[in-house]
């Protein structure tokens, strides 16, 4: 499980971002405690920008954690097909 940083590093944005290039996965995620995506196709590339262009800004380390916290739950829950 990626921890929570309030920056994170290149690397960590680049191989995040590679993963979900290179991985498919179902369109809707519910990930519990009321947090449910139902388009993930329209949302991931909006989070993926945030990703690849603040990984290094405090702002939005909560979004950036949320995305690294979508991937563990689509793995979690055999959502994804390499």
């Amino acid at each position: 499980m990626m921890e929570y940083k309030p920056t994170y590093t290149k690397e960590d944005a680049d191989e995040l971002v590679k993963w979900f290039e290179t991985h498919t996965y179902d369109t809707e995620l519910d990930m519990g405690g009321g947090l449910y995506i139902a388009d993930l196709r329209n949302t991931l590339p909006q989070m993926l920008h945030i990703v690849r262009t603040k990984y290094d800004n405090r702002t939005f380390s909560g979004q950036i954690h949320l995305t690294f916290k979508i991937r563990e739950e689509l793995i979690k829950q055999n959502k994804v097909r390499s």
